[in-house]
């Protein structure tokens, strides 16, 4: 990859770079600026532009804006391999289990899904829309688990996960049919005829490494890459599950947490439902079992049973956390 070359097709002139994570930072005559390689067809890219360019002119200012290149594009190609560059923001990541840097990135995150709302991508651009979906998707997931049960017990010799597995799985099995009846119950249909028609959005992955805290306090938001169309209310309740494992699933910081964003856009009973819904499924175990089934990960046992930890966390303390969560509905 030839740095430089990058950095002239957008019109900088690179003078130094450092890796970070799987980014380089540059020092440049138009200040700080990452430069990537995008492991994105152009068409979702142009779907990914858009929609920061959309929520920079809507007000929601404090984001990752990509650089255009000499090619009018936001993107070059060097080697068939394609490269974005964006200004670098300058702060720390946000920290969850600190009370006003929750608070001000909750608020944030309302003001986003504000800013996006009615978004419509450019001709060219993908139609990332994940509206509608969630009913097919946790039928799908829950055959899955029923399918890899059955093979589990079939197996005569099991392995440490088969065991781990099939300790678990009739909890979650359990879990995950209660939360497709609370999505049915939350009127998720009409929902999302009335989200089609206001072209709501997500980021997708609103997590506190692509939360930045500015100096000034400021909230700003990186990484679109998984940004579509979709019901806000799936960022906000993703959240808040990834705050409850730091905080034992304790249902007065998640309640502050969604007056927080109710503070901006009010939040509706329906709403409220999918939340539960969301809280519900046992996304988690899920995720873990195809990633060892499936071979998804280059995990060894040791990895597994450390990050089997957070799926037993959430069993200790799902059920009473939903039963909160349900009588506060």
């Amino acid at each position: 990859m030839q740095i430089e070359a990058i950095g002239r097709e957008f019109d900088c002139r690179i003078y130094s770079f450092r890796p970070l994570r799987a980014v380089y930072i540059a020092e440049t005559n138009r200040g700080p600026m990452i430069v990537k390689e995008a492991y994105k067809d152009p068409d979702k890219l142009l779907y990914i532009h858009g929609l920061k360019e959309y929520l920079y002119e809507n007000g929601f200012s404090n984001l990752d804006r990509y650089l255009m290149a000499r090619n009018g594009l936001p993107f070059v190609i060097q080697d068939n391999r394609i490269f974005v560059m964006e200004s670098f923001i300058h702060g720390r990541e946000c920290c969850f289990t600190n009370p006003f840097d929750r608070e001000n990135a909750v608020k944030a995150l309302a003001r986003l899904h504000m800013c996006g709302k009615g978004y419509e991508p450019t001709t060219g651009a993908s139609a990332r829309n994940n509206i509608g979906k969630w009913d097919k998707s946790h039928q799908k997931k829950i055959n899955y688990l029923l399918e890899i049960k059955n093979k589990a017990i079939a197996k005569r010799k099991k392995d440490f996960y088969d065991k781990m597995y099939l300790r678990d799985v009739d909890f979650m099995i359990h879990m995950a049919w209660r939360a497709y009846d609370t999505l049915m119950d939350s009127n998720y249909k009409e929902v999302c005829k009335k989200a089609e028609n206001d072209r709501t959005i997500c980021h997708h992955d609103y997590t506190y490494h692509n939360i930045i805290i500015s100096n000034a306090n400021t909230v700003n938001v990186i990484d679109f890459d998984y940004s579509c169309h979709e019901l806000p209310i799936y960022d906000l309740a993703a959240f808040v599950m990834k705050v409850m494992k730091r905080f034992y699933f304790d249902i007065d910081i998640a309640l502050k947490i969604i007056n927080d964003y109710d503070s901006i856009i009010p939040l509706s009973r329906n709403d409220l439902m999918m939340m539960l819904s969301i809280f519900e499924f046992p996304q988690r175990f899920w995720r873990m079992t195809e990633r060892y089934y499936e071979d998804k990960t280059n995990w060894d046992e040791a990895r597994f049973k450390q990050k089997y930890g957070d799926v037993d966390l959430v069993r200790e303390h799902i059920m009473a956390f939903t039963e909160k969560f349900r009588k506060y509905i």
